[in-house]
């Protein structure tokens, strides 16, 4: 029922759920824009980084699209609908079959011409709250998501495809990086971190986790730099690295909000939020960091934007340890500076685990980091990637939350339980007796 009112207040042109008026489209226009451009005018004092070259493997060209191809990508595309599309996404699922021949000549002469066309690169950006319980009167808490048109994603993902074999065959993906990679996941992620943290628990260490904070790091990425880094770290070339530059190049968006649409706003950096190729081109902007990272001799895992520094030291090293990674993550914005990427200091997160006895015995004189004139104090619990970890590093707070969340207090949930004991020889196994009994789980 929710979703019929929300397709029926859509097809009306009302306000839909989170819009609830306290601003106009033009303002989240205009706020989103100058936040960028406060991280851009924050960062330009800081000479530009220079891209050093690999020898890598070249990319040089994209392989042609098949009609078959083009036709197994619609049908495995999400139906969504953008107000860009001049018809419904099901519509040309429908149609795929007189469809397809079309649009492998537009994708193919797209790929070998190295040209992005210009009708793919206007966006429209709806502002989402970052969580549900914040505050949706303050513009800070929505994330700008891009909703571009159904026919510039295909030819993402086609892109993507390509991208990826090549990146994948000649193990160019950044190891410690979680994002976008198959077999690779959130889960994968908080479990590599979680299980380092055990390991050096078990051996009576004490481990410090910080969980770094960008602001806006999607939306401040240097088109220059990222173009840089393909050609340099990555070996795109030719025609391939002129289609990434067309693909990034004169972009712009406009803000639907409360039913109405902002003025257009022309893009200088970033890459497109809620496209394909975005999150994985920031993937790759990044990933020089991990070099920067390991000087310092600090273990590091990421996914995304999100990344979490952490070392282990014995409980009578614990001041050197908090200095060495105070360092390491002042080194670290001054990279991202570099890069035209602001670290949020406000926002960075500090935990200190290990045993209950280590723990206990620390008490209240766990250090702090120093990045600057900030102070990141420690925290008794921490949230990695939607898990929450307590000092003593167990799970309870995060199983409480769960449980708390999918069985609400008003309800009772009845299960069936079924004890049976079992015979077994050497050739059957049978039950010998079985008891039932129904609890009641609040």
């Amino acid at each position: 029922m929710r979703r019929l009112w929300r397709t029926l207040h859509s097809a009306l042109g009302h306000r839909t759920d989170g819009e609830t008026g306290d601003h106009t489209a033009d303002e989240f226009a205009t706020f989103f824009t100058s936040k960028v451009d406060s991280v851009r005018a924050a960062t330009a004092t800081t000479p530009l980084y220079d891209v050093p070259f690999r020898c890598t493997p070249l990319l040089s060209e994209f392989s042609p699209v098949t009609c078959d191809e083009v036709e197994k990508l619609i049908s495995s595309a999400p139906t969504k609908t953008c107000q860009l599309d001049p018809v419904p996404t099901w519509l040309v699922n429908d149609v795929c079959g007189l469809l397809s021949p079309f649009l492998t000549v537009l994708f193919n002469v797209s790929l070998s011409s190295g040209c992005f066309p210009t009708k793919f690169k206007h966006a429209v950006i709806r502002p989402l709250l970052k969580e549900a319980d914040l505050d949706s009167s303050d513009m800070k808490n929505y994330r700008p998501v891009s909703n571009l048109p159904f026919l510039s994603k295909l030819l993402e993902r086609v892109v993507q495809r390509r991208l990826q074999e090549f990146l994948d065959s000649n193990g160019m993906m950044p190891p410690m990086q979680s994002a976008y990679r198959r077999f690779h996941s959130t889960e994968t992620a908080v479990i590599k971190v979680y299980n380092d943290l055990l390991l050096a628990a078990d051996k009576g260490q004490m481990s410090a986790l910080c969980l770094l904070d960008l602001t806006a790091a999607f939306d401040t990425v240097d088109h220059e730099l990222l173009l840089h880094r393909l050609e340099r770290q990555f070996g795109l070339c030719g025609v391939v690295l002129t289609w990434f530059a067309s693909y990034l190049s004169d972009r712009c968006f406009q803000v639907h909000y409360g039913g109405s649409m902002s003025v257009e706003i022309f893009i200088v950096c970033s890459v497109p939020q809620g496209s394909v190729l975005g999150p994985r081109l920031f993937v790759l902007y990044i990933a020089e960091l991990a070099d920067e990272i390991h000087q310092h001799d600090v273990k590091f895992h990421a996914y995304a934007d999100d990344s979490q520094l952490y070392m282990h030291c014995h409980r009578d090293d614990i001041a050197t340890s908090a200095a060495h990674l105070s360092q390491c993550v002042v080194d670290i914005g001054h990279w991202m500076a570099a890069n035209r990427l602001q670290m949020n200091p406000a926002k960075t997160e500090l935990l200190w685990a290990g045993t209950k006895h280590n723990m206990s015995l620390l008490g209240c004189h766990a250090p702090t980091l120093q990045l600057g004139s900030d102070i990141v104090t420690p925290s008794k619990h921490v949230r990695v990637l939607g898990v929450t970890i307590l000092a003593d590093l167990s799970l309870d707070q995060h199983v409480s939350k769960v449980c708390a969340a999918g069985c609400p207090r008003s309800e009772n949930l009845l299960m069936k339980v079924t004890f049976c004991t079992y015979e077994i020889s050497d050739t059957s196994v049978s039950v010998s007796s079985q008891c039932c009994m129904t609890v009641s789980i609040c």
